[in-house]
């Protein structure tokens, strides 16, 4: 890691919040793998109470800490992070990750290489190796009717709009995308310059969906997916047992994106057709879970409970936390 240069070529910025098992996992691969480029490494604590802190000040003496005196959401955190950052490229990453690679430079590589994309992201992995969500459709009134209609529940393969997307191995070459999911997003640090970073509204789920909607529209920009750098990403391990709270943010995020860009009344249309979708299922995973047993009956009940929640808080967004 080198960190003596006035300008780096990449700053990898992480939020943290209680993962420091993952994370300290996460910067042994990146100090591993990534090679041939300058970089530093930034940590936004945001209020972590598991002993990250220190662990960084012990283990990793070169990363650069900026330490949140409590919990204050992933957009101010990134935005904390950026604001000191040094790279003419800024590397988004979340704390439970792990590259295989040198994931970083192959984003670095096609970036410096294409002018006309703004930013880019790789292919996101599970544990076991299979695909991830890593790109998808802007939400929308159009494609919460192929929610609505089960469309893509129904025919996975139609390519009908989507929310979130999973790449599969025909996809070799790189390819445009309305946006990339913000766990492995790559920028130029000019465009963050110019147009600022997180919108602050947002507290997490959808911030980097309006930052890609903003590269798109106000700097005329494309945004790709890189199918060749590919990382394991673990997947919502800071909100451990608190899934409730995860949908919460997750629907509020996209009420504040629609209210945002298209107005009040057209973010409730669209989240009653999110909430149609998810009823209709609700009302099967219930059915699935009275007949089942053994350890499948609890992992249906999480299936039902999740439906649930997502039906609510499609039609009343909220941000309170909600414990367990």
């Amino acid at each position: 890691m080198n960190t003596k240069s006035l300008q780096l070529d990449v700053s990898i910025v992480f939020t943290n919040w209680n993962t420091r098992a993952y994370l300290r996992d996460c910067i042994h691969s990146v100090i591993a793998h990534t090679t041939g480029i300058t970089y530093e490494i930034i940590v936004v604590d945001d209020g972590s109470t598991d002993g990250s802190v220190e662990m960084l000040r012990t283990e990793f003496p070169d990363v650069i800490q900026v330490v949140n005196g409590r919990n204050i959401g992933v957009a101010k955190s990134y935005n904390r992070g950026v604001a000191v950052a040094r790279g003419r490229f800024i590397q988004m990453l979340n704390s439970d990750m792990i590259l295989i690679d040198n994931a970083i430079k192959v984003l670095v590589d096609f970036l410096q290489l294409h002018a006309d994309v703004g930013a880019c992201g790789g292919w996101l992995l599970n544990r076991d190796m299979t695909s991830q969500i890593s790109f998808g459709r802007f939400p929308s009134f159009a494609q919460a009717i192929v929610d609505a209609l089960f469309l893509n529940d129904l025919f996975p393969k139609a390519g009908f709009p989507n929310r979130g997307a999973y790449p599969d191995e025909s996809l070799t070459e790189p390819f445009e995308a309305e946006y990339v999911t913000g766990a492995s997003l790559l920028i130029r640090k000019e465009i963050i310059d110019r147009m600022g970073f997180f919108d602050e509204q947002y507290t997490s789920y959808c911030e980097e969906t309006d930052f890609c909607y903003r590269v798109r529209r106000e700097m005329g920009l494309k945004l790709f997916v890189v199918p060749a750098a590919r990382i394991i990403h673990f997947g919502g391990v800071s909100f451990g047992k608190v899934r409730k709270y995860q949908i919460q943010l997750q629907y509020s995020g996209y009420d504040k994106f629609l209210t945002k860009h298209h107005g009040k009344v057209y973010s409730f249309c669209t989240r009653v057709l999110y909430s149609w979708h998810y009823f209709v299922k609700m009302i099967l995973r219930f059915g699935r879970y009275i007949v089942s047993s053994g350890e499948k009956r609890n992992e249906r009940r999480n299936q039902f409970l999740n439906a649930c929640y997502i039906v609510r808080y499609s039609l009343m967004p909220t941000e309170k936390f909600a414990g367990k």
